[in-house]
């Protein structure tokens, strides 16, 4: 892989830089598995790259120090405040050096998420760092969807982005690629290369692109319908730690499509998937909270994730909730909160009179 060539070149000018392909591939692993949806590669690849930084090779220092600001930083990553600034200091002048002198695209794109510069992830993508190319497609992509006008010109590029990722052997680049065509955007719309992309990132281990797999073989999209499959696919993203994978097993479980009925396992698999910020399974849990469904009958912990879920803009999640005060159910009855999240719900939904209804309510408490 091109970038793992970066990774080495980079390091063959960093000082103790011996064994330098030995340990280029855990830095390509925790890169990679940080936007793959797969926490435990992530935890894994960070507890090799945290050690090397222990003992005193920049490159990893810098890394460390980068991803122990990320809120969901695995447990090798999180570091003090003082191990952090330890961390840039000794390392980050190292890394610009690299990067102006050597013109490294990994150097540019780690400058670039230390800073937030998106010239120099740009200047990244340009050299043919994968996670700078995904990184800059998905810019463009969030910049062209969000644009007025719809940037068509936009979402091109970001295909092209995914397409030359892809290109260089990356599972993260396939798998935008395959989302891309999956959903018709500067392309189009094509299951057949969709499925394609997402099963040559799977059979990299990319936890997504797996549940994605199942997710075709559940709908019969591109083969026939084959439940058992889907349910191996998705155990399988799901074994990575993958929220949407746990949801996806989840159901399978709770609806014994393709395995037997268990809903113990299932709501073990919502409640994980929940935890992992998926918020169709913080309803799902939700509901089985609220039912006693294969965990102990908690009404007040039900509300709970649906308040959680619906705080994104869910609407599920807020019908449960205006069941909830609706029955006086985990929270005391309250007609009025009952109604007001009926209409949140249908708002969410496009519903522009209950939008309008909800204006004038807010109106009418001032």
């Amino acid at each position: 892989m091109t970038n793992h060539r970066s990774i080495v070149a980079l390091m063959a000018f960093l000082p103790a830089a011996a064994f330098a392909v030995d340990l280029a591939a855990p830095i390509e692993r925790l890169l990679n598995s940080r936007s793959a949806g797969s926490p435990r590669a992530y935890a894994e690849a960070a507890e090799s790259v945290a050690d090397a930084a222990r003992k005193g090779r920049p490159l990893q220092k810098y890394i460390i120090a980068l991803i122990s600001r990320d809120q969901d930083a695995p447990p090798a990553a999180r570091i003090s405040a003082a191990t952090r600034e330890r961390y840039f200091a000794e390392s980050r002048p190292t890394i610009k050096r690299l990067a102006q002198e050597r013109n490294n695209p990994l150097a540019w794109y780690l400058l670039s998420v230390d800073s937030g510069d998106t010239n120099l992830l740009r200047r990244a993508a340009e050299g043919g760092n994968v996670q700078a190319l995904n990184a800059w497609g998905t810019a463009l992509l969030d910049h062209a969807m969000n644009s007025p006008t719809r940037d068509t010109e936009g979402v091109r590029e970001a295909a092209a982005c995914f397409r030359r990722a892809s290109g260089l052997g990356d599972a993260n680049g396939s798998y935008n690629l395959g989302m891309m065509y999956a959903r018709g955007l500067g392309m189009p719309r094509d299951d057949g290369r969709a499925f394609a992309c997402f099963r040559t990132a799977a059979e990299k281990g990319h936890p997504e692109a797996i549940n994605s797999l199942g997710w075709f073989f559940r709908e019969g999209r591109v083969f026939a319908k084959d439940l058992e499959l889907a349910a191996q696919w998705f155990e399988k993203s799901a074994s990575y730690g993958n929220p949407y994978g746990q949801l996806n097993w989840g159901l399978a479980l709770q609806r014994g499509e393709g395995v037997e009925k268990d809903a113990t396992k299932a709501a073990e698999q919502f409640r994980r998937a929940a935890e992992g910020g998926c918020i169709e399974a913080m309803t799902a849990y939700g509901v089985a909270l609220a039912r006693g469904d294969g965990v102990d009958e908690d009404a007040a912990r039900a509300v709970e994730w649906f308040r959680k879920a619906a705080s994104t803009g869910y609407p599920p999640a807020m019908e449960n909730l205006a069941e909830c005060y609706a029955r006086g159910k985990g929270v005391p009855e309250d007609n009025r909160l009952a109604l007001e999240w009926k209409f949140r719900s249908r708002a969410a939904r496009g519903d522009r009179a209950a939008a309008k209804w909800l204006e004038e309510e807010a109106l009418r408490r001032k």
